[in-house]
């Protein structure tokens, strides 16, 4: 008798076991490509990882081993969503550049916003700032940067073009990441290849990105 309980005792662990790893195997871990890692201080990463843990949010898809990349993520409707893709940039511990309106960085916040990789725009001189970009992206090796189509959290009737012509004059390939409040995820999309006229590869875009939903849904 007591043979058949350890028995059954053990198969069941066994089985427990296997569910476990089967469990395990299915949660793939996000790969930053070597040339991406930002190799911040370890305290930071681990900050990072504890506030997505506890808020649920998470990251899918595939970020390709390509020097030159241009992330388009839409949709924006929040302020939330600066916060929690900074929560997620040191929780991946990757090395990216984003956008971000020139008045927020101000001497308080400017060294902090420049080490996340912030660089301002000024929204009177966009050309400038393209050309900006274009020189960095010939001076970096590992070229990536974060950019809303939106261009602001307000609801707006037309994308701007930006980022076609960022990645145009960067030879960089632009990847679709999708913003989604119900299931808490960013989701890295297939490349996406322009064909040169700006209205349909719009138009294209948001097909990609139609069914992610923002904080603020009414502003999509």
């Amino acid at each position: 008798m007591k043979c058949l309980l350890v028995m059954q005792i053990s198969s069941i662990s066994n089985s427990t076991f296997v569910n476990r790893n089967k469990i395990m195997s299915k949660k793939t871990k996000f790969i930053v490509p070597k040339m991406y890692r930002a190799n911040r201080w370890f305290i930071l990463p681990l900050i990072g990882q504890f506030l997505q843990y506890f808020s649920g949010w998470k990251i899918e898809g595939t970020l390709p081993d390509i020097n030159k990349i241009v992330i388009v993520c839409a949709p924006h409707t929040s302020n939330w969503d600066f916060i929690i893709g900074m929560m997620m940039v040191l929780s991946i511990d990757i090395r990216v550049n984003f956008l971000a309106k020139k008045s927020i960085f101000v001497p308080i916040f400017k060294i902090i916003l420049n080490k996340l990789g912030g660089i301002p725009v000024d929204r009177e001189n966009p050309e400038l700032l393209v050309e900006k970009i274009g020189d960095y992206s010939k001076n970096n090796k590992g070229f990536l940067i974060a950019v809303t189509p939106e261009g602001t959290r307000k609801k707006v009737t037309k994308w701007k073009t930006g980022f076609l012509r960022i990645a145009k004059i960067s030879d960089s390939i632009i990847i679709p990441l999708g913003i989604d409040y119900p299931s808490k995820t960013f989701t890295l999309c297939k490349k996406f290849s322009p064909t040169g006229d700006n209205e349909k590869d719009i138009l294209s875009f948001k097909f990609i990105l139609k069914d992610f939903k923002g904080r603020h849904p009414d502003r999509h």
